[in-house]
């Protein structure tokens, strides 16, 4: 074989390993702590979705791996591997747990910041709320996605002791909370005994006396089997749970522009799949509390009321004074809630027709 032959011979060789390995698909680690099913949860059918979404979008060049349950550790541990952007990429995390690596998140914590589901998916998706996590890039790496609901958003309180309509209905109650400072001082402020643990001690905390009370969304209160040592439930509202997607932003700019989009779109695909879900799995929940015998207190809005006058200035006491939260964006924060609902009942009163 003559010399030139042979280089041209090693050139395409080399010129089509070269495409093999550009065209070899890229691998997007994703992870979270529900369980892998799809009926009983919202964030494992969605990520799932999310998945289709992705592979079918850019013809299998980038793939998800899903780890859910917990598999790769705790949230802040399978997040903290996201930080490091090796073995694990994405992540879903509550807000307790999200907080811990993003501060000003407490600011969104606050209780009775949303009157309704439709105004806190507003303000999720607003361009105020992008702006609010821009640095989250700069303090851990991660680059937000988007909000889910954490089953259903709303909390409601369970007891084992009575009924609560009323802030003194909480005195000598001790009840369970997140180890999320936030949640101790409105506890607090309405007149609770607060005993912060992990989720894993609260069935044996319940079940022995050690606390009276928790509270958490309709959803997860069926999940966990609740009306195994709780009687009452009480829709207090005090809290909107979320969840919060993140993705390694490395990570993330190393992709081509063009599956950066993808990636970007199908989660805010998969955030509406999954706050669907989670309203659906909420409402279902309600059903089952009261097919399973506990009694539920849907209170009014003048009750609702009461617990708000004492828990929004003690949550600012608190946010201010030894969180060391800067007031303006607590207020910020409030202000663009109060703006997005009035903007959302004018545009429906001008799209759909108010009788004046």
């Amino acid at each position: 074989m003559r010399k030139g032959s042979i280089w041209g011979l090693i050139f395409f060789l080399v010129l089509g390993l070269g495409t093999a390995l550009y065209a070899a698909p890229t691998k997007l680690v994703l992870a979270h702590i529900y369980p892998g099913e799809l009926e009983n949860n919202e964030v494992h059918p969605a990520v799932v979705y999310f998945k289709k979404l992705v592979e079918e979008r850019t013809a299998g060049q980038l793939t998800v791996e899903i780890f859910p349950g917990g598999q790769l550790g705790s949230e802040i541990e399978y997040t903290r591997e996201a930080q490091a952007g090796v073995t694990v990429h994405s992540a879903i995390l509550s807000s307790g747990a999200f907080s811990s690596f993003y501060r000003k998140y407490q600011a969104v914590v606050a209780p009775y910041l949303f009157p309704d589901r439709l105004t806190a998916w507003a303000f999720f998706d607003s361009k105020f709320f992008a702006e609010f996590m821009r640095d989250l890039i700069k303090e851990t790496g991660l680059r937000y996605l988007g909000t889910m609901d954490d089953g259903g958003g709303f909390v409601a309180l369970t007891s084992s002791l009575r009924q609560v309509r009323k802030p003194a209905d909480f005195k000598g109650m001790r009840v369970r909370t997140e180890e999320n400072p936030a949640h101790m001082a409105i506890m607090k402020a309405l007149g609770a005994s607060v005993v912060p643990m992990a989720w894993g001690e609260v069935a044996t905390a319940l079940a022995t006396g050690v606390a009276h009370a928790q509270f958490n969304a309709p959803s997860i209160l069926v999940w966990a089997k609740m009306w195994e040592t709780q009687k009452y439930v009480s829709f207090t509202n005090h809290i909107y749970n979320t969840l919060t997607w993140v993705i390694n932003d490395k990570f993330f700019r190393s992709l081509p522009p063009d599956q950066q989009r993808v990636v970007l779109k199908a989660a805010r695909e998969a955030i509406i799949l999954s706050r669907g879900l989670a309203a659906q799995l909420s409402e279902r929940a309600i059903d089952t509390l009261k097919e399973k015998g506990m009694e539920l207190a849907f209170l009014t809005p003048e009750e609702l009321k009461a617990f708000e006058k004492l828990a929004k200035p003690a949550f600012e006491k608190w946010a201010v004074e030894e969180f060391k939260l800067d007031p303006n964006l607590i207020r910020s924060v409030r202000q663009e809630v109060e703006r997005i609902a009035q903007e959302l009942d004018k545009r429906y009163a001008e799209f759909y027709g108010v009788s004046p």
